[in-house]
């Protein structure tokens, strides 16, 4: 009974995340066809689930929406993360071990983050306690800047900021997507389609691979290809790059959650066979990178880099559900948190991925300094046997910190 009310809460919690009045209505739906026999206990569990996905739900849209400054958190009345602690593989096994990472990848995934931040919130007070560009890289930020705007009526477009940095010899320029565009609309899109086999072809066509896409970050992406296009190439004439191939110009995708998911996605249909506005900008740059921070799962197969020189990471914390989030992990997540506190250490079975991150997994994992890996055939197997269930962890200043460049007061 718990398992079928898990997943019709986890389903109602999927398709409709505009207010806890709909997600309550949908959970005491189901209660009103459960045996009677068991009504007080089943009414009990619908209760739970349904309180417990709601909160869920807002505060991954709270996240999404201020980039980590939530003051509410979901498992602050409970023992939901303390829980994990007592399964077997509720933290990373010891095969992740520090990966190498030159100090120009690092000063790259650095600016990322940096920028993934900054797109939520200009700021002076939020963005003064962070470590700056200048500081930790070669590059810094020149005043060539423009931004997109949301579109908050059905948030296909997320707000988007773009920055040019240069250094002696070349110049860098990052776009940066926001995590999160609407609370009316954005995590509705983010479950959309889910393990439906959306064909990618007519958007991803770099070899004979065919791709199947997460259906609601589709959508984002190709509404935002021209709008993309358009901005970029207006920094460029601003700065006055005529041919960014020929002056050492990089670009950057980079974003938070579901902006990285989109990100990603515009970084793929740069090297695209497929014509459009933004695909033809991609051979103007000397080399396209992209990295994301606690994004989802987006495709299957997985991305890859484009160019042997590109920089195509997923930085995944330790802990984040979000980069595991599909359909069935989400009621797995939710039914390991109303079950009591395991006795003794047991393993929780975790379903398979649906689709997979994109780009070549970094872990930061806790206690561990920088950066730690697994080989590219081994990372499904550790991400589908590890519970990453503290909703925490998905806070973009969660990530700051562990990349040492943010402290908490």
């Amino acid at each position: 009974m718990k398992q079928s009310f898990a997943k019709k809460v986890v389903s109602s919690f999927i398709r409709k995340k505009s207010s806890r009045t709909a997600a309550e209505a949908s959970a005491e739906s189901s209660a009103s066809v459960a045996d009677v026999s068991q009504s007080n206990h089943s009414a009990a569990t619908s209760r739970n689930l349904r309180e417990l996905s709601v909160r869920l739900d807002e505060y991954l849209e709270q996240i999404d929406m201020s980039g980590g400054e939530v003051d509410v958190d979901v498992i602050s009345m409970s023992r939901q993360v303390e829980k994990i602690s007592r399964y077997t593989n509720g933290s990373l096994p010891a095969s992740v071990k520090p990966a190498a990472i030159s100090d120009d990848r690092a000063s790259l995934i650095r600016i990322a983050a940096w920028a993934s931040k900054e797109v939520y919130s200009s700021d002076t007070a939020v963005m003064g306690r962070i470590s700056r560009p200048e500081q930790f890289s070669a590059y810094q930020p020149t005043k060539h800047s423009v931004e997109i705007d949301a579109s908050f009526r059905d948030g296909t477009v997320k707000a988007t900021r773009m920055h040019l940095f240069s250094s002696a010899g070349s110049r860098l320029l990052v776009v940066a997507i926001r995590g999160s565009t609407s609370i009316r609309r954005d995590w509705t899109i983010n479950f959309d389609d889910i393990g439906k086999e959306t064909d990618g072809n007519g958007y991803i066509n770099v070899d004979e691979t065919e791709y199947k896409v997460h259906g609601g970050f589709l959508e984002c992406a190709k509404a935002m290809v021209d709008k993309v296009s358009n901005a970029i190439s207006s920094v460029l004439l601003d700065a006055g790059v005529h041919e960014a191939e020929d002056e050492d110009v990089q670009l950057l995708f980079t974003g938070h959650s579901a902006g990285g998911a989109v990100a990603s996605l515009l970084y793929a249909h740069m090297s695209s066979k497929n014509p459009s506005s933004l695909s033809q900008l991609g051979s103007k740059f000397a080399v396209t990178h992209c990295i994301t921070f606690g994004s989802p799962p987006v495709t299957a197969p997985a991305l890859s880099a484009s160019h042997s020189q590109s920089v195509f990471h997923a930085i995944i914390n330790e802990g984040d559900p979000v980069p595991r989030l599909d359909k069935d992990y989400a009621e797995s997540l939710l039914q390991l948190y109303l079950l009591p506190m395991a006795p003794k250490p047991v393993d929780w079975k975790l379903p398979a991925m649906l689709l997979e991150n994109a780009g070549t997994v970094l872990l930061l994992k806790n206690g561990v300094e920088g950066f730690c890996e697994v080989p590219d055939d081994e990372i499904r197997s550790v991400l589908e046997s590890t519970i990453f269930g503290s909703p925490r962890a998905h806070k973009m200043d969660m990530y700051l910190w562990k990349l040492g460049m943010m402290q908490f007061n």
